[in-house]
């Protein structure tokens, strides 16, 4: 076995793993993000981007093995200020709603909530996974 070979594969892989596509706008880099799962999906991941000029907090839900109904999940989007105060909260939804199953691949849906306009202030966004209505 030649370990050279090995060795640049390694060192390509490392490289590439360091740029990364969920990086923030250099604006809202402060932020941070938090989430939160349910027994059903799980959040997955979590980034801000700007789209067409629009703030949009965007990201993946994988449904859990042992979950058969993902449409009754949805997401509640929090923002949060230094002191932990509440700025705004959503109810927000992934699509598809019913996450199918796939072949030799996770079962995912994705998410995009325009965050725009953003409350000054805001530190730190939630995203969190909840089943049902609040009561």
């Amino acid at each position: 076995m030649k370990i050279l070979p090995w060795l640049l594969l390694l060192g390509v892989l490392g490289l590439t793993g360091c740029a990364t596509p969920f990086r923030a706008p250099s604006d809202v880099a402060h932020i941070k993000l938090g989430r939160g799962d349910s027994p059903v999906v799980r959040v997955e991941k979590i980034w801000l981007e700007r789209k067409g000029g629009a703030l949009v907090v965007r990201g993946y839900i994988i449904k859990r093995l042992e979950a058969e109904d993902t449409t009754q999940t949805h997401l509640d989007v929090t923002l949060y200020d230094s002191a932990g105060a509440v700025l705004r909260r959503t109810v927000e939804h992934f699509e598809p709603r019913q996450i199918p199953r796939r072949y030799r691949r996770p079962d995912y849906a994705s998410y995009s909530v325009p965050l725009d306009p953003l409350p000054s202030g805001t530190v730190r966004i939630e995203v969190r996974a909840h089943e049902g209505n609040h009561s």
